[in-house]
């Protein structure tokens, strides 16, 4: 018997896809009619075609903030989500303890990132901060804001904190969404535990942990550019920035 196919469910997304279109779309398609021009300024324009492409490609700068953007993705990657992992299977599947490291998960992602620059620009100090106090106390000199080595443990460990928890739902929605009847085929086949990880959890967490991969990768270095900026919102915070994007021409 052939299916008969129903295609007025569509219209129950078009709000949707309206509203991409304003907030995604139509934006984007605006930023790409302003690289291929060039303005002397009053809101007039002129064709520039491909000047700007060929400007960046053949820019040193650019090429570096690529391999530094890309070294910190990983960096990132390779934390964050083998943490989030593993705290993922550590918490409660039913019970009073559920609510609570939810909440407790959630609590980060619902920080702006202008707020997280904010409290770890207090929080790295050397004369307030609890990082920066005992860091410094064990005998070690940091300076987030001079030394570059410094920055970057900074940056990472900000985005470490802020974003794991996101892996961390992400993989928690995976783990529960897997039948009980799943554990116990295999508790019955004797299988051992890293087989239960690879071959029942592991595969459910795939397609999450591609979001949260993709996430991770993408949008991490100009975000927390514009963190570190609230970390320290004057020339001497310059030092971070031009770790990750390269050195910057100040007024």
């Amino acid at each position: 018997m052939e299916k008969t196919w129903n295609n007025k469910a569509w219209f129950l997304v078009l709000p949707m896809l309206v509203l991409v279109a304003f907030s995604a779309v139509i934006p984007l398609m605006t930023v790409v009619n302003y690289s291929v021009q060039d303005t002397f300024g009053n809101n007039v324009f002129f064709w520039a075609g491909t000047e700007w492409f060929e400007e960046l490609l053949s820019s040193s700068r650019f090429w570096e903030a690529m391999v530094r953007n890309l070294i910190f993705s990983f960096i990132i990657l390779a934390i964050e989500v083998p943490l989030g992992i593993f705290i993922a299977l550590n918490m409660p599947k039913k019970g009073w303890g559920v609510p609570v490291c939810l909440v407790l998960m959630a609590l980060p992602l619902l920080i702006p990132w202008n707020v997280v620059g904010t409290i770890w620009q207090v929080f790295g100090r050397n004369d307030i901060g609890l990082l920066g106090y005992y860091v410094n106390a064990l005998g070690i000199d940091y300076n987030y804001v001079q030394d570059p080595i410094d920055a970057w443990v900074t940056v990472i460990i900000m985005d470490v904190w802020h974003w794991t928890s996101l892996v961390v739902l992400l993989c928690y929605a995976g783990l529960v969404s897997i039948p009980d009847a799943f554990y116990q085929a295999a508790k019955i086949d004797g299988a051992s535990r890293w087989a239960v990880f690879r071959y029942i959890q592991l595969p459910k967490m795939g397609r999450v942990l591609l979001i949260a991969g993709h996430r991770e990768s993408s949008g991490p270095p100009l975000r927390e550019v514009l963190s570190l900026y609230e970390l320290k919102g004057d020339r001497s915070a310059m030092v971070i920035v031009q770790e990750l994007i390269g050195e910057l021409t100040t007024a």
